[in-house]
């Protein structure tokens, strides 16, 4: 499985810098990632917590964005102050999935995916007065979501170190949840 692993990632590498030189012919690196994690992983419970990942990683540079976005368009100090925590703890936590996954022959995307990036061209287009409100909504679904998915992920998995990681991540997500409906509640 190593050599195989091996060849994988430098397949996968090999074409990402292909792809990163056409960008017309640019694809969604979550979706490559996975394919290559299928290859690589013969139980279908490591694919599975591989599969987890890919998602939680390309979902954390959306979360960048979107921290970045809010910085450069919201006028209000409080979301200003809300994007520059989320910016910094979703950094460190793709840093720390990112770790994870070279440890266990996971290959992850280098970038949100297809989904995430009309999301964040349509917030990006909106007017300023209406941004807040629309940025707080969107990041808070985000987050419910993903909190779900970690949820999951951690009854399902049977890796002890995926466990340890879910739980060190899910307090941490669960406060930028409540901060994030604090905000919102000024918008009603």
């Amino acid at each position: 499985m190593k050599s195989s692993t091996l060849a994988t990632s430098v397949i996968l590498v090999l074409y990402l810098s292909n792809i990163s030189c056409h960008p017309s012919r640019k694809e969604d690196t979550s979706k490559i990632a996975k394919e290559a994690n299928k290859e690589n992983f013969d139980v279908r419970s490591k694919e599975k917590d591989a599969d987890f990942i890919v998602e939680i990683v390309a979902w954390n540079y959306e979360e960048i964005k979107l921290a970045q976005l809010a910085q450069t368009k919201s006028t209000n100090e409080s979301i200003i102050i809300i994007a520059d925590s989320l910016q910094s703890e979703h950094l460190t936590l793709v840093n720390e999935l990112k770790g994870f996954a070279n440890k266990n022959g996971i290959s992850i995307p280098l970038e949100e995916d297809k989904t995430a990036k009309i999301k964040l061209e349509h917030l990006s287009s909106t007017e300023n007065k209406s941004f807040d409100k629309k940025w707080c909504s969107e990041t808070i679904v985000n987050h419910e979501n993903n909190i779900q998915k970690f949820e999951d992920r951690w009854n399902q998995t049977e890796n002890d170190e995926l466990r340890d990681l879910i739980n060190t991540t899910l307090p941490l997500l669960n406060s930028h949840l409540e901060m994030l409906k604090a905000q919102e509640e000024k918008y009603k």
